[in-house]
């Protein structure tokens, strides 16, 4: 019976400071002035479903999953998923095993306003 008391109590805390915001004061937060804009690639911006780019790979990074890919019209970021599949030497490889200066062609799409590979063949 206490299992039960402590866990309603827990929980009518829990919901009462997510009603009053947990601040201290009654002011409305600014959800419009601090919200950062999404970034749009000029490169990719007009490009819907999937499509394709070539270039050269820099900038890896493998904790955001993210790499540049410098094309001739200029910088591309690129977000590997889950289900992306990076191809090196016809086998199938991680983010973190791809060296920057590698040479890439695939295809890509948009996935939540960012550019995210679909199938990458990368030569060294």
């Amino acid at each position: 019976m206490k299992k039960y008391v402590k866990g309603i109590l827990a929980l009518l805390i829990v919901a009462s400071l997510t009603a009053c915001g947990g601040k201290e004061s009654a002011e409305a937060p600014a959800a419009t002035a601090t919200e950062p804009e999404e970034k749009v690639n000029p490169i990719t911006a007009n490009k819907t479903g999937i499509f394709e780019l070539e270039g050269e790979i820099s900038n890896i990074n493998t904790i955001s999953n993210t790499f540049v890919l410098k094309t001739g019209e200029g910088d591309v970021e690129i977000q590997v998923r889950a289900m992306s599949r990076l191809m090196l030497s016809g086998e199938r490889t991680s983010l973190s095993a791809v060296k920057s200066g590698s040479h890439a062609k695939g295809k890509f799409k948009k996935w939540s306003g960012q550019d995210a590979a679909m199938e990458v063949v990368i030569t060294p």
